[in-house]
């Protein structure tokens, strides 16, 4: 929980934050344009009220395995403690190993540092192995009550809801049967979202999804919910949720969330089904460059 912003707490945070000099070499990784994450990096990952500092350890197709990250201040036997000069924070860490948990590539939201030093090849501190020059292992804490203790459950929780986090839908596919059930006709379907009978007709099949303002159109037609209708599309396939799920998407996704007026979550399924039915009106769709409609997207609901 951050302090609230008329606090003395908050207003110590701000001072310290002040006074404290930034390495050049943050401040590079901090403004450069976000990339894919690769093992060795310190990123700060960020899902709904969750935020948490944490370390790459692997990489693979749309999820890494991470460690939680912290200044060195508490620490128990699970923890690697790191110099000053192990990264380009230019501060001790503690790497919380006993912690380490899969999350998914989506809730890293942008790269912090780097580490100059490779970590152990022992991925369980329990196992005979040497820490990287100038690093050691923590102690046990002497007991349950202790502030390491409590700060350990607290980055547990962290991992644990960000290892959750979820927002692929699951895609029914029962839009046809929906809009047969209610008596939709495709002239009807084509006349609500504003269709010619060309494009209405593929919809009224399910060869084509539902973009989140056609959702909204025809769920007051249905007397449904937009988010219902929304999730009788067919699933989004998954190379069009692995662009999505790429950190370099997330300025992309919080702009377009902004522009609507709902969440992150929200605006991905957006984007999702934006995206799908973007492609679907290419004349190619045996070969298609989703990296290349996802930019088209969001060049033309954000311009940028």
């Amino acid at each position: 929980m951050k302090p609230a912003q008329g606090s003395s707490a908050y207003k110590r945070l701000v001072a310290a934050a002040a006074g404290l000099k930034v390495p050049d070499a943050v401040r590079e990784v901090a403004t450069a344009p976000p990339r894919d994450p690769e093992p060795g990096q310190i990123w700060r990952a960020v899902w709904e009220q969750t935020i948490q500092l944490l370390v790459i350890t692997t990489v693979d197709d749309d999820s890494v395995h991470a460690i939680p990250v912290s200044l060195e201040r508490y620490a128990d036997a699970h923890t690697l403690l790191l110099p000053a000069e192990a990264s380009t924070l230019e501060q001790p860490l503690a790497l919380w190993w006993g912690l380490k948990q899969p999350l998914p590539w989506y809730v890293l939201d942008r790269q912090i540092s780097q580490l100059t030093v490779p970590l152990p090849a022992s991925l369980h501190p329990d196992l005979a192995h040497d820490p990287p020059s100038g690093a050691c292992w923590g102690s046990t804490a002497p007991s349950p009550a202790t502030a390491a203790a409590e700060y350990r459950g607290v980055l547990a929780d962290n991992l644990a809801r960000l290892s959750a986090a979820r927002w692929v839908p699951e895609g029914s596919g029962a839009l046809p049967q929906l809009l047969q059930q209610r008596g939709i006709t495709p002239q009807q379907l084509g006349s609500q979202l504003q269709l010619p009978p060309a494009q209405a007709l593929p919809v009224w099949r399910g060869h084509h999804p539902l973009t989140a303002d056609q959702a909204e159109k025809l769920a007051v037609l249905l007397g449904l919910l937009a988010q219902e209708v929304l999730a009788a599309n067919p699933a989004p396939p998954p190379a069009v949720v692995h662009e999505l799920n790429r950190p370099l998407r997330r300025r992309q996704l919080r702009a377009l969330a902004a522009r609507h007026l709902e969440n992150e979550q929200q605006a991905r399924l957006r984007a999702a089904y934006g995206i799908l039915t973007l492609a679907a009106r290419q004349d190619d769709r045996t070969n298609t460059d989703w990296a290349a409609r996802a930019d088209a997207y969001f060049e033309l609901r954000l311009g940028r």
